[in-house]
């Protein structure tokens, strides 16, 4: 059960990163006739991008995971704190809170134009995938992050991550082919980014569940 949460919640976190100054980038980054200049082109970048964001979640969430474990994690009190963390960050979520901290960074804009686009979009993934390198959209991220150390499971961790770099990596994939219209729908609709929240906010709540009756 609280692995279902976790990675459901993961997952949903990655897509809520989407609508995002850096996701809106990549959807035309990806676009064939743009930097992708074929539909082949644009299909191995989607790759290469997706490669990256599953590897920099593995990183964060799988690293986060093993400090938890090297300092003794996954006992009574670090799981509650964990729940806490997940119920306040389920509340913030729904009411549409400001992000806090905020990291206001975005990829290297100049990696498409000096680089090959396939290997460009494999660094944009591993920083979109690491989480805390560029804007963070949702307080899942940060609760996410607290749970790995919590429960102290590496492989739990990595799964986390994982789930997270597919979220990072499909709505980009998909709407990249229909750059134009998508970018102006993610940018015209503030309402679609506070329904994903909410999103996660369900999500959290479930985590914030699994994790107070799960055993230490």
């Amino acid at each position: 059960m609280l692995t279902a949460c976790l990675l459901a919640a993961a997952l949903a976190a990655g897509v809520t990163g989407a609508w995002s100054p850096c996701g809106l980038s990549m959807v035309e980054t990806l676009a064939p006739g743009g930097f992708a200049r074929t539909r082949a082109e644009s299909a191995l970048a989607g790759f290469t991008f997706t490669l990256g964001a599953l590897a920099g979640g593995a990183i964060t969430f799988g690293g986060l995971a093993l400090v938890g474990a090297l300092l003794g994690a996954g006992g009574a009190t670090a799981l509650g704190a964990a729940a806490i963390v997940a119920i306040a960050a389920a509340v913030a979520e729904a009411r549409g809170l400001r992000i806090a901290p905020q990291i206001r960074r975005q990829v290297p804009e100049a990696w498409r134009r000096e680089r090959p686009v396939a290997l460009a979009t494999a660094g944009y993934g591993v920083l979109l995938g690491l989480g805390f390198t560029t804007f963070v959209l949702t307080f899942a991220v940060w609760a996410l992050a607290g749970a790995s150390i919590a429960l102290g499971d590496p492989a739990l961790g990595l799964g986390i991550g994982l789930a997270f770099g597919v979220g990072r990596a499909l709505p980009v994939v998909a709407l990249a082919p229909r750059a134009h219209a998508a970018t102006a729908v993610m940018c015209e609709r503030p309402g679609i980014l506070l329904g994903l929240r909410r999103v996660d906010a369900v999500a959290l709540l479930a985590v914030a569940i699994a994790l107070g009756t799960a055993p230490a």
